[in-house]
């Protein structure tokens, strides 16, 4: 996705960046974003990789890049959020270059019980969209709206059915009274519906 943005924050020069997101595909949360940022005028890009504190990262381990069977680069964490750290690099002609013809970009990070993370970004479609013309700003919030609004409704399907199963099984180890498990039952499974779904 090519996104450029052109105003007063920007001193009046086009900022555009070659974003991709890795999702869950249960909640919608972003598990790696990286993104080639190049500024009108400037003959440079450089990458920015976000991963969220939700998986406890460890700050000194930074992360590391690995193009197709390339060597690995490490990185350090430039800045932390409460809810992502973020690298960033310049891109020399040859990494840049690797990235226009590679088909993946793995980024790699240390967990807290010293595991590592690998979270694959494809760069089959770089070059093209890279070259390509940005898409309608407006129109991708939108579809992004849209697609968070599913994701949500995923959520609370997946968190409907978990309480149905509680239920169910309330119902399999309980009383054979008819009708009578149900009522119980019923105050039980809601407390259960947010530990099904994670916080966004």
């Amino acid at each position: 996705m090519k996104l450029c943005l052109k105003n007063d924050q920007t001193n009046n020069k086009q900022v555009c960046l070659v974003n991709h997101e890795g999702l869950e595909p249960n909640t919608g949360m972003v598990l790696v974003a990286a993104a080639v940022r190049s500024i009108e005028g400037e003959d440079k890009q450089n990458l920015l990789v976000r991963l969220p504190t939700a998986y406890s990262l460890i700050m000194p381990a930074g992360v590391q890049i690995k193009i197709d069977d390339g060597e690995p680069i490490a990185l350090q964490y430039a800045v932390c959020f409460p809810t992502s750290c973020q690298v960033q690099m310049e891109l020399t002609k040859e990494i840049f270059d690797k990235m226009r013809k590679g088909k993946q970009m793995v980024v790699a990070a240390m967990n807290m019980q010293q595991k590592t993370m690998a979270f694959p970004v494809p760069l089959t479609g770089f070059a093209k969209t890279y070259d390509g013309p940005p898409v309608d700003n407006a129109k991708y919030e939108e579809a992004r709206r849209a697609m968070m609004e599913k994701f949500r409704q995923r959520q609370m399907e997946l968190a409907n059915k978990a309480a149905e199963a509680e239920q169910k099984k309330g119902q399999a180890g309980g009383a054979d009274q008819a009708g009578g498990t149900a009522v119980p039952d019923a105050t039980v499974a809601p407390p259960k519906m947010p530990a099904a779904a994670p916080p966004q």
